[in-house]
């Protein structure tokens, strides 16, 4: 039975219900009319009841060749064949339209598994259509298109990304190649062409070990202990002051307000991760402008806002901001230092510790970012 389908199993089982429900409701009426004949023949011969002369003639049987006694005994056998019959026709018929009814019903499911087994990583963008599924049919089917919405994005995602740390670990390797080259061209180096190699080759490592430091912390933050008493206004405060140099190279000024209790958490990975965000405020910024971040406490939250007044984000590239690598304008993008991995770490920090992160932008006004977390 493992093997049939489930058209075929409810067809069964509804079969094996009708039919047990069929037997015992004829056998009952069997035993009744076989009680209420056999005591009637009796109390004919008996003398007691005489004959109904209407059922004589409606049966056509001749009183003097068949006795009262045996007259009630066939009637009741022939009563007992034609319940039989008419229970046989009764399962029969049923069992027909159960099984036609199901495979109407059901038709919506099979071409939800036909869809199903034509899905691979080639074709996540096939749907099923929900036209003539109801009831759990169609919520079976909803969620597997839904299931298949997020397995294409988690694919697209992770073609980007393998994309972009590819591009973001060629790109300094190639400058170290051609740094070498040049230099083994040369038949006489001189201090300066080793100089110019040393300097390329050491940003183009640094940019390596950033890359491959990011990585590594993508990888490890599940395993970081967050139960630790973290004064969150202590955090921004060293931040702020450590990137102030930053800001004033760059021309932007830089300031932080409010206060929040205290939260559990890990202190560390917290730091890194509104680090992270307010040096990429300043980053994206432009002179003159401002990063502003300010701290407050509800019931149930501690909103952690950065405020800047930068370059801002494309509304279509949004979504995909937090994207390891991800590089809405790479032109652009390229010329900021940076392994592009500051915002997808602060996103895992935060929904490591429980919270959540949302950012509103506007190109050429600036950006918003907001740090939830629980109290």
């Amino acid at each position: 039975m493992k093997k049939w389908t489930l058209q075929v199993r409810l067809t069964v089982v509804v079969g094996v219900i009708l039919l047990s429900v069929c037997l015992l409701l004829t056998a009952n009426s069997l035993l009744a009319a076989d009680t209420y004949y056999g005591n009637y023949a009796s109390l004919i011969e008996s003398g007691q009841v005489e004959l109904d002369p209407a059922w004589i003639e409606a049966d056509r049987i001749d009183p003097a060749a068949v006795s009262p006694g045996e007259f009630y005994r066939e009637a009741s056998h022939r009563f007992s064949i034609q319940s039989l019959i008419v229970m046989a026709l009764l399962v029969v018929l049923s069992v027909g339209c159960t099984y036609w009814t199901a495979g109407r019903i059901l038709r919506p499911l099979r071409k939800l598994t036909e869809s199903v087994r034509e899905v691979d990583d080639m074709h996540l963008d096939h749907r099923v259509a929900t036209e003539g599924a109801k009831g759990e049919v169609l919520a079976l089917t909803e969620s597997f298109n839904g299931m298949l919405d997020r397995l294409e994005s988690s694919f697209s995602i992770q073609k980007r990304f393998a994309a972009n740390a590819a591009h973001e670990l060629k790109t300094p390797l190639a400058v170290i190649k051609s740094s070498l080259q040049v230099l083994e061209m040369s038949p006489q180096p001189q201090e300066e062409d080793y100089q110019e190699f040393m300097a390329d080759t050491g940003e183009s490592l640094e940019r390596i070990i950033q890359t491959v430091e990011g990585l590594l912390s993508l990888a490890n933050l599940e395993a970081a202990p967050v139960g630790e008493t973290v004064e969150l206004r202590t955090l921004l405060d060293q931040a702020v002051r450590e990137l102030s140099g930053r800001a004033e190279e760059c021309g932007v000024m830089l300031a932080v307000s409010g206060q929040a209790q205290p939260i559990r958490g890990n202190a560390s990975l917290l730091y890194r991760a509104v680090f992270n965000l307010i040096e990429n405020a300043i980053k994206y910024n432009r002179p003159g402008g401002r990063v502003i971040v300010t701290m407050e406490q509800s019931e149930e939250n501690v909103c952690i806002q950065i405020e800047d007044t930068g370059i801002g984000i494309e509304a279509d590239a949004l979504p995909h901001i937090f994207e390891p690598f991800y590089r809405s304008d790479p032109s652009r993008s390229q010329q900021i230092s940076g392994s592009g991995l500051g915002l997808s770490v602060a996103k895992l920090i935060v929904e490591r510790h429980g919270g959540k992160i949302e950012v509103t932008s506007k190109m050429e006004t600036g950006s918003v970012f907001r740090v939830m977390l629980k109290q």
